[in-house]
C-alpha cells in the first residue's frame, strides 16, 4: 500500500509540472488549464466548420441578424473581451444553445420557437456567452485529463465515494460522478454570469426564470417528467436553476425598485409582442429550401429532382446529406451533391482517387433519361469495411451521390433496396412541386371568448393544444384574453429560389 500512495504522488507531482494555471477572467481566480487561447481558438474554427456541415446554420435572413445583433450587445459586457463573439442560429428542432471555446455561439431553432420575449433570448445568450467567458471548456479539459489520476489517487488512499462540498459550497450525492458534479458546477456559474452579464445590459430580470419554466415544461411534454439532477446528468435539476434564476431576478428587481415601468422595461404583454415580431414566419421545421420529407419521399424544389426511400426506413434530412436507415440499423441509403459535372464515370473515378477506393463491375446506365454510372466497393470503418454500392447520377449540370451500405453483412442484404433508391431519382413533376410545404410560425390574435383549441381550429393550426400552451407559456385550459396573441405552426406552399444551393 504504501508503494502505491508513492506511486500516487509521483503521478501528482508529474501532472502539476504538466499543467499550467490561468486567471479566471469571469472570477478573477487563478485555476487550472492545458488549453491555450490559440488551442481554444483553433478548437473553435474546427467544430464551426463541422457544426455548419453537420447540422447545419441558417444563412442570413433578418432573424439571424437580430440573434446577432442582440448577442453583440450582451458580449459588451462580457468578463472576456479579448474575443470576437458570433451568433448564429442552427438547424436543429429541439431547444438547444451551445458555445465555442473561441467565441462562436449558437442557438437552435427549436429554441426561438419556445422563447416568448427577448429577455428571455438574451438570458440564454448571456449564459454562452458566461461559459466562454469563464473559459469552461478549458477547464473541463484540464479536468478530464487529470480525472483519471485523481481518482487513481483518491481510490488508493481510500477517500473515494466521500461526499464534499462544491466551489458554490453546496454537496453533492455521495458518489456521484466526478465530471458530471463538475460540469454541473459550470452550469451554475453560467446562469450566475450570464444573469449579470443580461442584467447590466439593461435587460429584464426575469427573463431566465420564465425561459426555464418554458424549458421544464417542455421536457415535461417530450419524457414525462422533469429531469431531476441523476447520476450522470451534467446540468442540475431544471427546477434548482429554475429556483436560483427566481431568487436573483427577485434581487435585481429589488435593488432596481419599483414595476417593470418604473425601471424602463416593457411589460411582459408588450414584450412578448416585440419578440414575436422577429420570429414571425421563421421555418419551424427544417427549411424546404433544403428539400422536405413526405412519408418516404424526398422533394427538393430548388434543385428540382425527387427521389423514393425504401419502405418502412427511417429518413433523415441533413445539412449536408440526406439519409435512410434500415429498420434494424444495419443498412442505410445516403443521398449527397458531389459538385458539378457532366460526365458519372469521371466523378465516380474522381471519388474514388480521393477517397482512395477501388471500384469494382463499373457500369453506365441511365436513370430515366438521367446518364448515370454504379460501381461497388467497400467503405471503410473502424470496425471493418462496410460492402457498399454507389450511382452517380447528372442531373442540372449537377452530380449527384447515391449510396447503399450493409453493415455486418453482404451486400445482397439490401441491393434491391439500393437500386430501387438510385432508379427512383427523377426530376419534379408539377404535381410534385405545388404539393410541397413548409411549416411556418405564424401569429394569431384570439377571438372575444375563444379557447386555444378553438383558435388552433380556426386558424389551421398543426401544434397540438399542448404544444401550442408550451411554447406559449400559458395553460390550455385557460380562456384567451380578446385580442392575446398566440403562436401557431402553419403548412404554407414554398416557391423554389433558383439561386439556392443547400446541399453540400
Amino acid at each position: 500500500m504504501a508503494r502505491l500512495f508513492r506511486l500516487g504522488l509521483v503521478l501528482l507531482a508529474g501532472l502539476a509540472l504538466a499543467c499550467t494555471t490561468a486567471v479566471n477572467p469571469a472570477t478573477g481566480q487563478r485555476e487550472v488549464v492545458l488549453m491555450s487561447p490559440e488551442e481554444e481558438q483553433r478548437a473553435d474554427e474546427e467544430a464551426t466548420r463541422e457544426i455548419a456541415e453537420s447540422m447545419g446554420v441558417v444563412g442570413e435572413s433578418p432573424l439571424s441578424d437580430y440573434v446577432q445583433g442582440l448577442g453583440v450587445q450582451l458580449a459588451r459586457f462580457s468578463p472576456r473581451q479579448d474575443l470576437d463573439y458570433h451568433f448564429d442560429i442552427v438547424e436543429m428542432d429541439e431547444p438547444n444553445a451551445f458555445a465555442l471555446p473561441g467565441g462562436h455561439i449558437y442557438v437552435s431553432r427549436g429554441l426561438l420557437v419556445l422563447a416568448n420575449t427577448e429577455a428571455e433570448l438574451s438570458h440564454v445568450l448571456g449564459h454562452e456567452i458566461a461559459h466562454v467567458a469563464a473559459r469552461h471548456h478549458a477547464r473541463t479539459d484540464a479536468h478530464m485529463k487529470t480525472l483519471g489520476i485523481a481518482t487513481l489517487i483518491s481510490e488508493l488512499i481510500g477517500g473515494g465515494g466521500a461526499s464534499h462540498p462544491d466551489d458554490t459550497g453546496e454537496h453533492e450525492t455521495a458518489g456521484a460522478s466526478p465530471l458530471a458534479r463538475y460540469a454541473r458546477n459550470q452550469e451554475r456559474q453560467a446562469d450566475r454570469i450570464g444573469q449579470d452579464i443580461a442584467a447590466r445590459a439593461g435587460i429584464e430580470p426575469g427573463g431566465m426564470a420564465r425561459f426555464l419554466t418554458s424549458l421544464d415544461n417542455y421536457t415535461k411534454l417530450d419524457l414525462g417528467f422533469s429531469l431531476p439532477q441523476t447520476y450522470f446528468a451534467t446540468h442540475p435539476a431544471l427546477r434548482e436553476r429554475m429556483a436560483d434564476a427566481a431568487a436573483r431576478a427577485h434581487a435585481e428587481a429589488w435593488r432596481l425598485g419599483g414595476g417593470d415601468a418604473a425601471r424602463g422595461f416593457q411589460s411582459l404583454r408588450a414584450a412578448r409582442e416585440a419578440y414575436f415580431d422577429h420570429i414571425e414566419g421563421m421555418a419551424v421545421t427544417r427549411p424546404a429550401s433544403e428539400g422536405v420529407i413526405e412519408d418516404n419521399r424526398f422533394l427538393h424544389a430548388d434543385l428540382d429532382f425527387g427521389l423514393r426511400f425504401p419502405h418502412d426506413w427511417e429518413p433523415r434530412n441533413g445539412a449536408s446529406s440526406v439519409a435512410a436507415f434500415a429498420p434494424k440499423r444495419d443498412g442505410a441509403v445516403i443521398l449527397e451533391l458531389q459538385g458539378p459535372g457532366s460526365d458519372p464515370a469521371a466523378a465516380a473515378r474522381a471519388y474514388a482517387e480521393r477517397e482512395k477506393l477501388r471500384l469494382q463491375q463499373g457500369l453506365e446506365l441511365s436513370i430515366g433519361a438521367l446518364p448515370a454510372y454504379r460501381a461497388q466497393t467497400v467503405l471503410p470503418a473502424p470496425y471493418g469495411g462496410i460492402p457498399a454500392e454507389i450511382t452517380w447520377i447528372v442531373h442540372g449540370e449537377l452530380i449527384y451521390r447515391l449510396t447503399g451500405g450493409v453493415r455486418g453483412g453482404p451486400l445482397k442484404t439490401y441491393q434491391t433496396q439500393f437500386r430501387r433508391f438510385a432508379q427512383s431519382f427523377r426530376p419534379l413533376s408539377p404535381e410534385d412541386r405545388a404539393s410541397i410545404r413548409e411549416l411556418r410560425l405564424r401569429t394569431a390574435r384570439a377571438e372575444p371568448g375563444e379557447t386555444l383549441i378553438q383558435l388552433s381550429k380556426r386558424t389551421g393550426n398543426e401544434w397540438d393544444p399542448t404544444f401550442t400552451s408550451v411554447v406559449n407559456g400559458i395553460f390550455s385550459h385557460e380562456a384567451l384574453d380578446p385580442g392575446q396573441r398566440i403562436k401557431i405552426a402553419v403548412k404554407e406552399p414554398y416557391l423554389a429560389k433558383v439561386d439556392s444551393a443547400p446541399l453540400r
